[in-house]
């Protein structure tokens, strides 16, 4: 995003007969960012950001706030173990308080927003020998300072 300051700044390095590249240099941005808003200028004459259009979003900052404290209740008291609950769980509880069903990959966005992140469990394989990684650990170190891809 183009602040207002820069904008003016490309107006008036584009009425100096800069190239849109040049100009993007000095900006430290992309050419397209200059160019994009160089056509809009054009078309409408204005610099500073219109309203944007569309629905107001059903998660304010005090609904949001509201949400992570039910979450965080949740969480303490599905799993002692592992202090974590579903995405499928989570989209339960934000439908149940604002009514709004949202898709699982908009939950994880809404959950990283408000401070959580995502576990991802990483099983070990019904073969895997602990001490066998230890001693090929231990080999692979001793071995490290002479070139293991060589032939002989």
């Amino acid at each position: 995003m183009i602040s207002i300051k820069e904008r003016k700044l490309i107006l008036e390095w584009d009425n100096k007969g800069k190239t849109q590249q040049d100009i993007a240099e000095l900006l430290n941005c992309h050419q397209s960012s200059v160019s994009r808003f160089l056509n809009k200028y054009k078309r409408k004459k204005i610099i500073e950001n219109l309203p944007r259009s569309g629905r107001p979003t059903k998660l304010t900052k005090k609904v949001l706030s509201k949400l992570q404290i039910k979450i965080i209740a949740e969480i303490e008291s599905a799993n002692n173990v592992f202090c974590s609950v579903s995405t499928k769980q989570i989209r339960g509880i934000i439908h149940h308080e604002i009514g709004e069903l949202y898709s699982l990959r908009h939950v994880e966005r809404i959950m990283h927003n408000i401070g959580f992140s995502l576990i991802t469990p990483r099983p070990q394989h019904i073969r895997h020998n602990q001490e066998k990684v230890d001693n090929f650990r231990d080999e692979f170190k001793k071995n490290l300072n002479r070139s293991m891809w060589t032939m002989n």
